[in-house]
């Protein structure tokens, strides 16, 4: 693993308090307190002012979080022997490193769980051990303005009025470069999908170390296009209606589902406060904050869309049945191997 796991721990009693006892200033102190391992998204995106300050409140309980810069040092911190019994709940586990990783053994079923209203194409796990909370499908997100003609498969994108252009995400840390990788390895197969990235490399601008810094890229205009959340373009016309530059194209091979998932971590010392916030996540009115702070899809079907996600696919043609758990496992470190030759032995990206 290139990067060594630096969390910033953040004490933080947010919301209010409805009973219980008081401190010396006479401020009411809450009832519970719920430890959560997550990632550094989460506050920056505003997830956790509209999301967990919320539920703080509603539920009279202090929300401790502890940050992560990227999924590789979250996936770390949840895997070290001192950790254990720390978090009751990790936020921001999403589905490429769930598959790829010996995750669910750190995490406890929680059957009592409802999760009738979720939308069923979502990717999750029966035993409830992972609870997904927001997902979209993958596609290729481009500037209007600098492609009007955008690509429409991956054999197009590969072509040379797109050279240096493309930003993409480093699967060895993030959930969305790792899904990209599989998406490509699901598509052309052990064959072909490092000739794909081989071919695709004169057309890379950066590998960014995060979704945000793509999209900034994007949004600056560094890049033209990103592999990126089918979802994107909605959000950035929610959050400012005069901009209307960014459009996405599912490539003809077919797209790729990213889910994002919260954990019941075994040996928590508050594991009902942590149901609560699962069930919290997934109810209708807060799912709308998904799409609002994450720029994801909701996975409750009963929730509510603005007008630019409602004209999202929600279904598309994916790909993610094509790789199993034990393909991924005996093949992640040579496509990792296979990545990390290309693009920083090679162009030092």
């Amino acid at each position: 693993m290139r990067y060594l796991w630096l969390p910033l721990v953040v004490l933080l009693a947010i919301g209010g308090c409805k009973g219980g006892s008081k401190d010396a200033s006479g401020d009411k102190l809450p009832l519970t307190r719920l430890n959560v391992f997550a990632l550094e998204e989460i506050r920056s995106s505003g997830f956790e002012g509209a999301v967990l300050r919320e539920f703080a409140k509603k539920h009279n309980c202090e929300v401790q979080l502890t940050l992560f810069p990227d999924q590789s040092s979250l996936l770390e911190a949840l895997h070290r022997e001192e950790n254990r019994g720390r978090a009751d709940l990790a936020l921001g586990i999403d589905n490429s490193f769930a598959l790829s990783d010996s995750l669910l053994s750190v995490f406890e079923p929680a059957s009592e769980l409802k999760l009738e209203q979720l939308n069923h194409d979502i990717i999750r796990d029966e035993q409830r051990r992972i609870v997904p909370y927001a997902y979209s499908n993958l596609a290729i997100i481009y500037n209007e303005d600098i492609f009007p003609d955008p690509p429409q498969s991956f054999g197009e994108l590969q072509d040379a009025r797109f050279y240096s252009q493309l930003a993409v995400c480093d699967p060895q840390t993030t959930g969305l470069g790792r899904n990209t990788l599989f998406w490509t390895r699901a598509i052309f197969g052990e064959a072909g999908y490092e000739q794909l990235w081989q071919s695709l490399r004169k057309n890379v601008r950066k590998v960014f170390d995060s979704p945000a810094a793509a999209l900034e890229g994007l949004k600056s205009g560094d890049c033209g296009l990103m592999l990126g959340f089918i979802s994107t373009p909605a959000w950035i016309e929610e959050l400012n209606q005069s901009e209307k530059r960014f459009k996405y194209s599912v490539p003809k091979e077919g797209s790729f589902q990213y889910v994002e998932y919260a954990g019941l971590c075994k040996n928590a010392t508050n594991s009902a406060e942590a149901v609560k916030l699962v069930q919290f996540l997934i109810d209708p009115d807060v799912q709308r904050q998904m799409m609002y702070q994450l720029g994801l899809l909701p996975v409750n079907a009963r929730t509510g869309l603005p007008v630019r996600f409602a004209s999202i696919p929600l279904s598309s043609y994916t790909l993610n049945r094509r790789l199993d758990k034990d393909t991924v496992r005996e093949g992640l470190p040579r496509w990792l191997d296979a990545w990390y030759r290309i693009f920083v032995l090679r162009l030092g990206l």
